[in-house]
């Protein structure tokens, strides 16, 4: 089975919620992007096999703290595995696939003010992450030589950034030390949207 809708994204945290319910488990909190994310949002419709998830979420006195830095705990990934098998998904289906984006780059500006929480149930609790932010992750993923065509054909064909979110999106990712070859790459995704005067912008 592959994630064909909202609906169905929807339908197997609904499930997980319910299954960490009745096995008493510690309540958790999950940063989540990718086109899971999109679905749910209806930023767009497309076929996904997974939920990627960037964070858990960790409240403490002096705020949120996104915790990308340790994996999901043995237990949580023993129940999304039963879910997987019920459901005929993976037994990794949810994931921290791209948790390395934050340690590497740190979370888009005002993310964690523009995402949407979602209550799966008392245990699980979820944060979509918002078009804006879906436009950031999407940029970088798609100036990955290696990435899959997926990426860019999310931006062009189904988010389509506006030039501002583009922008915003171009500052996040060289606001950095970066090399000549990665802003070449973030040139080569800003072309393809058509918008010469960001690309011309870019650093050599």
């Amino acid at each position: 089975m592959r994630f064909e809708s909202a609906d169905d994204v929807n339908g197997a945290l609904q499930r997980l919620g319910k299954r960490l319910l009745y096995d008493y488990a510690e309540p958790i909190s999950l940063v989540v992007c990718g086109g899971s994310a999109l679905n749910v949002l209806n930023i767009a419709n497309r076929t996904t096999k997974d939920v990627d998830v960037l964070a858990t979420v960790e409240k403490t006195a002096e705020g949120i703290r996104l915790r990308h830095d340790q994996p999901l705990p043995k237990g949580f990934r023993d129940v999304v595995a039963e879910v997987g098998r019920d459901l005929g998904l993976n037994d990794d289906w949810l994931n921290m696939g791209p948790k390395d984006v934050l340690e590497v780059y740190g979370a888009p500006e005002g993310m964690t003010d523009r995402w949407e929480r979602r209550e799966y149930g008392y245990s699980l609790t979820v944060y979509f992450v918002s078009r804006l932010d879906q436009v950031h992750l999407k940029m970088l993923a798609a100036a990955d030589p290696k990435a899959e065509p997926r990426h860019l054909e999310d931006l062009l064909i189904r988010i389509k950034p506006t030039v501002e979110e583009a922008r915003t999106a171009v500052t996040w990712l060289l606001n950095r030390k970066t090399s000549p070859r990665f802003r070449g790459h973030v040139r080569r995704v800003v072309e393809a949207l058509k918008y010469d005067n960001i690309s011309r912008s870019i650093p050599e």
